[in-house]
């Protein structure tokens, strides 16, 4: 349930630029998952973090490098940083 509301969540930010754009903002994991469960995603911090760990493994270390915030790490392990 978990990993599917977050999988929910992602395709919300790829559709929605202003939830993007709060993702891009976020200054901690936490902040995350509290604008998820306010649009009605529902996942906890350690579901996030794994898939987030899991898609970092797949990625080029300039690409995390080039991030201004945690919240654009996180947009970019997700194949979502436009």
């Amino acid at each position: 349930m978990s990993e599917s509301a977050l999988a929910s969540f992602v395709n919300l930010t790829q559709s929605d630029s202003q939830v993007r754009e709060q993702v891009r903002q976020a200054a901690t994991p936490m902040h995350v998952v509290n604008l998820a469960k306010e649009k009605g995603h529902v996942f906890t911090q350690a579901t996030m973090m794994r898939m987030q760990a899991e898609k970092m493994k797949h990625l080029h270390d300039d690409h995390i490098n080039d991030a201004s915030s945690w919240g654009e790490a996180l947009l970019i392990c997700f194949g979502n940083h436009s």
